[in-house]
């Protein structure tokens, strides 16, 4: 068993908030201070409460991130890439300063292709974060998803553990793959990991050992629903 409190103040530098969708006002307003008063310096938010999470966090160092989610097979679509990069500007201009954008693996060679013609543009002074399920990959598959980051010069990639099988989860297993195959990447690694302090830990401690250098920028979201 670990040391939950322990631990917690251990990482408390690289936590962030995710902020669940469907919250009144009231909510998002306890969400936003609740991520002040942590000094958590990102919220993910959906991109209807972006507005509203602004008005409490302007004058914060906090930054939020616009959460969208492409459709499978979305990155080859031309009317998809056109909606999303709609989306994700009308995010930027009411208060967003990055958007995360979640996909299927399967789909981030495409997306990047499509996408790259408006890049620079859309992510002028914004950060952009890609978003995917470490199952999703297999341990060979890394060196393609880097690359794809590479070329849209991500500034984070987001691991999610979107259903953690406990040991056949091979968790550590697929930690141990990405940082193996992460090289000389420039981009920041964040992770949503369920609020499990066990992931967390070991997540945290692979980043710590094997790529020391992207410690800093680690990013641990806890989610709001579960506060």
């Amino acid at each position: 068993m670990i040391d939950t409190d322990s631990f917690f103040d251990e990482i408390s530098a690289n936590m962030a908030m995710w902020c669940d969708g469907g919250r009144d006002t009231g909510e998002l307003a306890r969400v936003a201070s609740s991520s002040v008063a942590h000094d958590m310096p990102v919220i993910s938010a959906l991109p209807d409460d972006v507005a509203m999470l602004w008005t409490w966090l302007e004058k914060t160092p906090a930054r939020i991130y616009a959460r969208f989610y492409l459709p499978v097979r979305g990155g080859r679509d031309v009317g998809v890439i056109s909606d999303l990069s709609a989306r994700i500007n009308a995010a930027f201009k009411q208060g967003a300063h990055g958007a995360q954008i979640f996909m299927r693996a399967a789909d981030l060679d495409d997306f990047a292709e499509q996408i790259g013609v408006v890049r620079d543009d859309l992510f002028f002074n914004r950060e952009l974060a890609i978003g995917i399920d470490i199952s999703e990959v297999g341990p060979f598959e890394w060196p393609v998803v880097f690359d794809a980051l590479r070329r849209l010069r991500a500034g984070a990639l987001v691991l999610v553990l979107a259903r953690d099988g406990g040991d056949k989860s091979d968790f550590v297993g697929r930690m141990y793959a990405v940082l193996r195959a992460a090289g000389d990447i420039k981009c920041d690694l964040h992770f949503v990991l369920g609020n499990n302090p066990l992931r967390m830990e070991q997540a945290a401690r692979l980043v710590r050992g094997m790529r020391p250098a992207l410690a800093g920028g680690m990013r641990m979201f806890v989610r709001s629903g579960d506060d």
